[in-house]
């Protein structure tokens, strides 16, 4: 599912831009996740950070191995 407006919702296509580059991933339901298919959960702390925002938007939020931080690049 997208948005009209390019908000990132579950079933969105995301691209990011971190500190090691750049990442394309869907956000999906926590049953449909699976790393090796770039379906990221929406429950993860990456999913539930990006969920709600739009191209150029900064998100912050709390992993495992640290506090990081993404840029939204592109929503679809």
């Amino acid at each position: 599912m997208t948005s009209a407006d390019g908000m990132v919702l579950v079933g969105s296509h995301v691209r990011v831009r971190g500190s090691e580059g750049e990442d394309e991933f869907t956000i999906v339901l926590d049953c449909d996740a699976d790393a090796t298919a770039d379906r990221v959960s929406a429950e993860s702390p990456c999913g539930r950070a990006l969920l709600g925002h739009r191209v150029g938007e900064h998100v912050w939020f709390r992993a495992p191995g640290g506090i990081m931080h993404l840029t939204v690049v592109a929503v679809g």
